[in-house]
């Protein structure tokens, strides 16, 4: 009898520590490509926690991720103007990164932003500008407003990329148009959706994986792309004659954060990888890697050479920065409406 409960004990205790080690693990969904190999072994490494990424090309497609049921997600990262869209879906986890001593190490500007007034969904990750890329080797015309790519010359047409997220699409040309970001005015958003529809023909893909985009720069499959800054630098890397536009009517710019899915089957995990992608070492490593701009004091010590001049992350001074909002149902609907025509 004692063997028997010996044996049975010693079993227990076996599924008891392979059930502890199974627990070990962090499931995160990502924008594509946003996570370089030495930050996730160095994260493993640290905590012994296993961490599987998956990949999202829009926030809307992730939107569509958490509302059937997240899939077993424990972080994801949402840019700014989605985070009160997925509270108030009931999407997110509150965990208060605001009382934790990393809550320190944010910028000044993004604490509390007005997206996550509380600070208790959301923790900034990496933020940058959208604007345009171009191969200056096959275009060197004007190049100092939007027009260059919603009624490109000659040279461009058929040879463009345009992001396949209807709310950034949505947001660059309302802001070429001088348009108010969502407005909920039909005769405005049909300006939006004739420009659209009059561009389409000299559109070759519509894409937001940034890998793609990179790799069809470089080798000249499309000469101009609706892209962020840090990608834009990163495609310039693999090509010198890409530059990255700062046009007349200004830039979007946009902050991608750090949130707890609801639900999240492994949220203590959760907590230790944003905790760890906070402290200045680690941030820079991401700044290294993506080439965006960090959201974390204290990068500069850690930071590559190459990052400190680039014209993709230095703004010229007089440029107009307007960061993405959150749209009312009504502009949602209209942007829906407008996008679904313009896909047929």
């Amino acid at each position: 009898m004692s063997k028997l409960i010996a044996a049975v004990g010693a079993t227990l205790s076996l599924g008891l520590a392979a059930g502890a080690q199974a627990a070990e693990q962090l499931n995160v969904v990502s924008w594509s490509g946003y996570f370089s190999p030495p930050i996730l072994e160095k994260f493993e490494k640290e905590t012994g926690i296993k961490v599987t990424v998956d990949s999202y090309d829009s926030n809307e497609t992730l939107l569509a991720k958490l509302k059937q049921g997240g899939t077993g997600y424990d972080v994801a990262i949402p840019s700014h103007q989605f985070v009160p869209i997925l509270v108030q879906e009931k999407l997110l986890e509150r965990f208060d990164p605001v009382n934790q001593p990393y809550y320190a190490n944010i910028e000044d500007n993004l604490k509390k932003p007005t997206w996550d007034p509380e600070g208790a969904y959301a923790v900034p990750f990496i933020w940058g500008t959208t604007s345009v890329v171009l191969d200056g080797a096959k275009y060197s015309g004007p190049a100092d407003s939007y027009s260059v790519l919603f009624t490109p010359p000659k040279e461009l047409q058929g040879r463009i990329n345009m992001f396949d997220s209807s709310s950034e699409v949505i947001d660059t040309a309302s802001l070429y148009l001088g348009i108010p970001l969502c407005s909920e005015d039909p005769k405005q958003m049909q300006q939006v959706l004739t420009l659209l529809k009059n561009q389409k023909g000299f559109v070759k893909t519509y894409s937001s994986k940034a890998g793609s985009i990179r790799e069809n720069l470089a080798s000249g499959e499309v000469d101009m792309s609706m892209f962020w800054g840090g990608s834009s630098m990163r495609a310039r890397e693999m090509k010198s004659s890409l530059k990255y536009l700062y046009p007349k009517e200004g830039v979007m710019a946009w902050v991608d954060n750090l949130v707890i899915p609801a639900g999240a089957k492994n949220p203590e995990n959760a907590k230790k990888f944003i905790a760890f992608l906070s402290q200045p070492e680690n941030a820079a490593m991401t700044q290294n890697f993506l080439k965006h701009q960090s959201p974390i004091k204290g990068v500069e010590p850690f930071l590559d050479a190459s990052l400190k001049d680039a014209p993709e992350l230095h703004i010229p001074e007089g440029t107009k920065v307007v960061f993405s909002k959150t749209c009312g149902e009504g502009a949602i609907r209209l942007a829906d409406r407008i996008w679904t025509n313009l896909m047929r």
